[in-house]
């Protein structure tokens, strides 16, 4: 069970569950309260009417498209929690294609397709939590019917705006959030994303992009009862990791030389997944 903390500063906070399916709420304060701001950028955020539009006003395109790119990256779990939970309200109340939610899971968004909707208007968002180093980031991507790369990247513009107006206004104590217990998502710090292709047991480095149906918490475990490297990994992770031995041991992939082994160490390390062949075994996560 999750522990919340509440936090404290000098202005009146208004807390918000970080549970999956919960939205963020409009942020107000009463007429009596005085909120004396200098930085827009978390200023903003008490107004009910912002969505992030407009905030390229004073940019450039070229500035705005960079802008677009530039995604929000939080720190710790409770950050992370925060802008999952103002990514979902950018989608379903503040986007100009607004739509409910298709998909919802801890480390993938994606808005519905209306199929009423002018092809102009059929603009699916998709957002994703993946790790950065130390950081984890917020990613936004658009599925179009038309051609919209002349005009998108306005859209995550506004989107980026949000979620770091929000953060901004979080780290200045402006609003509050539970605090959240370690749930960051760990990665290579060489790789933007989690890189595991459950498909490929070739020869070849297993390096690749995570699939979406992996996002989704799909993984498929192998159903087999026959776990030939099961006892090395079992042994690397007391001796090398200093895991429980409650710790969490799945085989997910398996031919003939080689086995996949998706761990849960109940330490630090949350997720890692074991490459292991006649060689020994290799931590590619």
């Amino acid at each position: 069970m999750r522990k919340f903390f509440k936090f404290t500063a000098i202005l009146p906070m208004v807390f918000v569950a970080s549970c999956g399916g919960v939205e963020l709420p409009d942020i107000s304060f009463g007429d009596d309260e005085d909120i004396s701001l200098d930085d827009p950028n978390y200023e903003r955020v008490l107004d009910e009417y912002y969505t992030g539009y407009g905030d390229d006003d004073h940019l450039t395109d070229a500035e705005v498209r960079q802008g677009a790119e530039n995604f929000a990256q939080c720190a710790n779990s409770t950050e992370c929690n925060l802008l999952w939970d103002t990514a979902k309200k950018w989608l379903t109340q503040k986007s100009k294609y607004k739509k409910d939610l298709k998909v919802e899971t801890k480390n993938l968004l994606e808005t519905k397709l209306e199929l009423r909707d002018s092809k102009d208007n059929r603009i699916v968002f998709k957002v994703s939590r993946v790790p950065k180093g130390r950081m984890n980031e917020i990613k936004i991507k658009a599925d179009c019917a038309r051609n919209c790369k002349n005009f998108i990247h306005k859209h995550y513009f506004a989107f980026n705006s949000f979620l770091k107006s929000h953060l901004s206004a979080y780290k200045k104590g402006v609003i509050g959030y539970a605090q959240v217990e370690d749930e960051m998502l760990v990665g290579l710090e060489s790789s933007d994303d989690l890189n595991v292709n459950f498909d490929d047991m070739t020869e070849n480095p297993q390096m690749s992009v995570l699939k979406e149906n992996e996002m989704l918490d799909k993984i498929e475990v192998t159903k087999s009862k026959k776990k030939k490297y099961i006892g090395a990994v079992a042994e690397t992770l007391i001796d090398e990791y200093s895991c429980n031995k409650s710790s969490e041991i799945n085989l997910v992939k398996k031919t003939k030389k080689r086995e996949l082994y998706e761990v849960n160490c109940i330490k630090e390390v949350k997720r890692m997944i074991f490459d292991c062949g006649p060689g020994g075994c290799e931590v590619l996560q």
